[in-house]
């Protein structure tokens, strides 16, 4: 007898928790919407865009919604009107329990920053076009030269990894030369402490300048930059340090297993 009034009192408890649920349920889908807060994960960067102008993005949008009920906001078109922004890489939605519409956001990365005749843009860490933010400039590498000469389409349109695992001759192009080489320099801290401009010639050579010395480092092709980059290393290590930074105007590295040094005249 005693059992079967324990079970009858746990199927009434679990009914009741139910119904507690769906209560709150409801009432919250009822209760009005009181703020919108986002929050942006900057990855480390500088900033492109603010918590402040998307949230000022959703507000034009959906101009009712602190008055809307939390059942009737539109989550995914919220989503939508934020990952419209040019520098937004992704956005998570949601309602909590106090009613607040949460925005999360992660910041796009720009890798490099391209002046093309009369245009300039960045790439981003995956080759895709980015307009230049009006917040701040970006402390990236710096990239120009002949690079209109064999351009891929518009710059608006460039989205180079997914280029090159569709060509396989799209490292020909000098856009993604100077993609590549700004991705090698910005994951070698080593590099990245001695080089912030890339300059691709008129031959379709690439070449960097350091940030110390008056010299002017000629990479050619992204084929084998592990053994340029070391060579190079070890030429700064154990010759420029003992003659001088400044007594070559020239170091070419295009050729495999060798480095030419051209003196100043």
């Amino acid at each position: 007898m005693k059992s079967r009034y324990s079970k009858l009192l746990k199927i009434l408890l679990l009914v009741a928790v139910l119904v507690v649920i769906v209560v709150a349920n409801v009432s919250h889908r009822n209760t009005a919407i009181k703020e919108v807060a986002v929050t942006v994960d900057y990855s480390g960067n500088d900033t492109l865009v603010t918590a402040a102008q998307l949230r000022g993005a959703v507000l034009q949008k959906y101009r009712d919604i602190k008055n809307q009920p939390v059942g009737d906001v539109d989550l995914e078109g919220i989503r939508k009107v934020v990952k419209a922004n040019p520098y937004v890489e992704d956005a998570t939605v949601s309602v909590s329990v106090s009613a607040e519409v949460m925005i999360s956001v992660t910041q796009r990365s720009p890798l490099v920053r391209v002046y093309s005749k009369n245009t300039q843009f960045y790439l981003d860490n995956y080759g895709r076009y980015m307009p230049i933010s009006s917040v701040k400039n970006q402390r990236v590498i710096i990239a120009n030269g002949f690079i209109k000469k064999d351009f891929p389409g518009k710059p608006k349109d460039l989205d180079l990894e997914k280029l090159m695992a569709a060509d396989t001759m799209a490292a020909n192009f000098g856009i993604v030369k100077i993609y590549c080489l700004a991705k090698y320099i910005n994951a070698d801290e080593k590099a990245k402490a001695l080089f912030d401009q890339i300059y691709l010639n008129e031959n379709g050579d690439l070449e960097v300048v350091p940030k110390l010395g008056d010299h002017v480092v000629i990479i050619g092709g992204t084929d084998h930059l592990d053994e340029k980059f070391e060579n190079l290393y070890a030429l700064y290590d154990d010759g420029f340090s003992k003659v001088g930074w400044d007594k070559y105007s020239f170091v070419n590295l295009k050729y495999i297993d060798q480095i030419i040094c051209t003196k100043k005249q």
